[in-house]
């Protein structure tokens, strides 16, 4: 897993918990063009970005998937 991946899955298991991981898989895989989250790259954040500020909203709160999307942004 690149180093990158890793940092966005810490970030991301503190809001979602266990299911950080795979959340991370399927918004890559679908919406990142069949992307490996563990290849995932500073290019691509944008898109995670906005995939994960639309889909985190589906399990937590608003306020908290807008506040992670942050974090990842600024990743980069």
């Amino acid at each position: 897993m690149s180093q990158l991946s890793q940092q966005v899955l810490d970030m991301t298991i503190q809001y979602l918990g266990p299911a950080a991981e795979r959340f991370l898989e399927r918004q890559t895989k679908v919406h990142l063009n069949g992307l490996v989250f563990a290849d995932l790259k500073s290019s691509d954040i944008p898109m995670l970005t906005a995939r994960v500020r639309t889909s985190a909203a589906l399990i937590v709160d608003k306020k908290k998937a807008d506040e992670l999307a942050d974090k990842i942004a600024r990743m980069i």
